[in-house]
């Protein structure tokens, strides 16, 4: 077999137990060429690739709660531990920066690891193993590789919407490497936003679609949300079309995923509960699962009022003012999400990460949610897209707004449509990307801060600076446009 190349970084994290390697260290004492000599092996590398994403610099950790104090969902509290100074004055330099490049490929090359040799086709099958059994695997990697991508374009690139609309080239169109090998030593440059999208993320997510078997369920012993099947990949895919802006599209996979009868949306008190796990989450669709005993991703603590519950919150980040004026009096994510504390008059907390096992700091983080997708749909309905059944795209928006009791909408708007984003998926990571693609300029009201009250689009600052040790070890990739350090 040929020799794989592959960074010690990796190596620690692509092997796992699959019996339940959610919660399982990756193991670290077999060599390239044994770990994927066999199909159990190709199996356990996959599993292993699954713990970047719960990495500390990424969904294990603050990377959902960062964008909504950059972006004015949420402000520094009374009180506070010195987390988020950086974030919500966007502070970013080439040498403090987003840690997501290092771990998200880690991921990658842990994926094309996987994919190269299932293409080598050298391991050895077990009598059981199917063909089926590997384009399942192979699915697995796809998606996560077109994952990683996804997120770093989001994270250190423009958006596409704005590139194509401007007709913009140079540096400012730039997006992140390709790498499809396990080797880094040709020190690949960075390609742009538009190869990014058309030459990896949406060509792995269709052949991810088109290998899995719709009834794949990876065995985890865990949760089976928090593992990658069809609907997860068709909602990668409905979200990728939707900032690609292929409009048909991403209507075509959001209706896959509401149609299929997995999931729906919950009101009242059992979407309040499905954040504490005492109701069935049936709106989730993927998420990552934080097991008590791992590291902790510190969500809980960060977030809630001090002493909720008889536990301690840190209350560092606490809900901001710019956004509790856009909840309706009757809506569930403000009645039932939201805290105040008797201690903090006039300061409001989320309860949207409550922890369980009995601490704050372990906490799932939901990705995909169903009403991401009737959101999806309507904006995509709204740019022209076509959908049996569903007359207007205002139908899809009521849906999720009158679910959570709030007042519906007279019509659709780009306006209407970011406020219930907003409001959806507060602490969810999302406020930052969706006010790059539909090209908003940030402003805020409520920050006691002094530099970056507000930010305009364009600029340069909505494109974060890639770290500087990657423009110091690869004299191919340039720095984004802004950042540079003399």
């Amino acid at each position: 077999m040929k020799k794989i190349i592959l960074s010690i970084a990796v190596l620690a994290l692509v092997f796992s137990s699959c019996d339940d390697f959610l919660t399982k260290d990756p193991k670290q004492n077999q060599s390239d060429e044994l770990a994927l000599a066999t199909f159990s092996g190709i199996d356990e590398a996959t599993a292993g690739n699954y713990i970047n994403l719960r990495s500390g610099s990424w969904y294990g950790s603050t990377f959902p709660v960062t964008f909504d104090v950059m972006c004015g969902n949420c402000a520094v509290g009374p009180i506070n531990t010195g987390r988020m100074r950086t974030e919500v004055i966007w502070n970013y330099n080439p040498n403090s920066t987003m840690g997501l490049w290092a771990t998200a490929y880690n991921l990658i090359l842990g994926c094309n690891r996987v994919l190269t040799a299932i293409e080598q086709n050298e391991f050895t099958r077990e009598a059981t193993v199917t063909e089926q059994d590997i384009n399942n695997v192979k699915a697995e990697n796809l998606f996560l590789r077109a994952m990683a991508y996804f997120d770093l374009v989001r994270v250190y690139a423009q958006p596409y919407g704005y590139i194509k609309a401007k007709g913009i080239t140079g540096t400012e169109a730039l997006g992140v490497p390709i790498i499809r090998e396990d080797d880094l030593s040709n020190r690949p440059a960075r390609n742009t936003v538009a190869d990014v999208y058309e030459q990896l993320i949406i060509p792995d997510l269709e052949e991810a679609e088109r290998l899995m078997d719709p009834s794949y369920v990876r065995s985890n012993g865990k949760d089976e949300k928090a593992v990658i099947t069809t609907p997860v990949i068709q909602a990668l895919m409905a979200r990728v079309y939707q900032y690609h802006e292929d409009w048909q599209l991403a209507a075509d996979y959001a209706t896959k995923v509401i149609n299929n009868g997995r999931y729906r949306l919950l009101s009242g008190d059992n979407f309040v509960k499905m954040w504490d796990g005492s109701v069935s989450g049936n709106e989730t669709i993927f998420k990552i699962y934080i097991a008590y005993g791992e590291s902790s991703n510190d969500i809980g603590g960060l977030l809630t009022v001090p002493a909720y519950d008889g536990a301690q919150g840190y209350g560092d980040v606490r809900v901001s003012e710019d956004l509790l004026k856009l909840f309706d009096a009757n809506d569930v994510r403000y009645t039932g999400l939201i805290s105040s504390n008797s201690e903090y008059q006039g300061y409001y907390w989320a309860k949207k990460y409550p922890g369980k096992d009995n601490s704050l700091n372990y906490n799932d983080v939901p990705i995909f949610r169903v009403s991401e997708m009737y959101l999806i749909r309507a904006e995509a309905l709204f740019n022209g897209a076509q959908v049996s059944g569903v007359s207007s795209d205002v139908i899809d928006l009521n849906r999720v707004a009158t679910s959570r009791g709030a007042n519906s909408y007279q019509e659709f708007s780009v306006e209407n449509l970011f406020k219930e984003t907003r409001r959806e998926f507060f602490l969810e990571g999302h406020i930052f990307f969706d006010m790059k693609r539909l090209q908003l300029s940030l402003t805020r009201e409520d920050h006691s801060q002094i530099e970056n009250q507000n930010i305009e689009f364009p600029n340069y600052r909505w494109a974060l600076p890639i770290p500087q040790h990657e423009i110091l070890n690869n004299k191919n990739v340039v720095q984004n446009p802004g950042y540079n350090v003399q």
